[in-house]
């Protein structure tokens, strides 16, 4: 997939036309994925995001579908504006149009090494903003896969394990799919909640990006992808203190290192 700079130019017409009067594209280094910029008009800052390859167009699709439906949650999700599905050139091409949150992403506050109390701030609104996620009704139109959401994830992985690059072995998935935990109650989960997904402004959570895998899910999926050893968080000397301060956050009991595992595991495939 290519995710070389957006420009003004390429945008197509009807996601420019919901814009407003563009002025000025700078391209962000956010997104795996995708490509995005950042768009000054005259109606003020906006997001574009481009996914090319069938894949990952999918992936923002379900992204715009999943911010439609929260719009009307509370959630500190970025509005939409405008989506486009691009089918013309060899390769398909899916368009998002969405508001500007303000703030840092969390992993870039953490990476200038803030002084203790500031961090703890920090992680316990990372924490709370996961728990406001998990404690609201899902809309309607929030996919809630059968027979569980379990199944279809596990069923997703033997598919890209057998179509795309993935860091998952046919090993790994042969012990996802023989000691599944315990089942948990359901909730709405983002399906991608990490440091780099949250933003953050004077020491809180002032919003969460990236919904494509926004279901009716398992939360433990999101508490480990949270939580798990990432550089500058949950890892080495700062783990217990950066886990203290999330629950205290979030609430509740701490994941198991086996539940942990197991779902960052499944996280590989995807």
């Amino acid at each position: 997939m290519s995710r070389a700079g957006l420009t003004l130019n390429a945008i197509p017409a009807q996601v420019l036309e919901a814009l407003g009067q563009a002025r000025a594209l700078r391209s962000l280094p956010q997104g795996m994925t995708s490509s995005v910029a950042l768009v000054e008009t005259d109606r003020g800052l906006r997001v574009v995001k481009r996914a090319r390859g069938g894949l990952f167009a999918g992936w923002l699709e379900k992204e715009h579908r999943a911010l439609t439906a929260l719009s009307t949650t509370g959630l500190p999700t970025p509005k939409p504006l405008a989506f486009a599905r691009i089918e013309t050139g060899l390769v398909p091409e899916s368009w998002l149009a969405m508001q500007h949150l303000p703030g840092q992403t969390l992993a870039d506050a953490l990476s200038a090494n803030p002084e203790p109390a500031k961090r703890t701030a920090l992680l316990r609104s990372f924490g709370q903003a996961l728990a406001a996620i998990h404690a609201t009704p899902a809309p309607a139109q929030i996919p809630r896969p059968a027979p569980s959401w379990l199944d279809f994830m596990l069923e997703g992985a033997g598919e890209n394990l057998e179509h795309f690059a993935v860091d998952g072995t046919a090993e790994l998935l042969a012990r996802l799919r023989a000691n599944p935990p315990a089942p948990v109650a359901p909730t709405l989960i983002h399906g991608d909640y990490t440091i780099d997904n949250a933003l953050v402004e004077d020491d809180r959570v002032t919003g969460v990006i990236d919904w494509s895998g926004c279901a009716v899910g398992d939360p433990r999926y999101d508490l480990a992808l949270a939580t798990r050893p990432q550089d500058g968080a949950f890892d080495g000397e700062t783990r217990p203190a950066d886990l203290e301060a999330f629950y205290a956050g979030y609430g509740g009991v701490p994941l198991s290192e086996a539940e942990a595992s197991y779902f960052i595991g499944l996280y590989e495939f995807f």
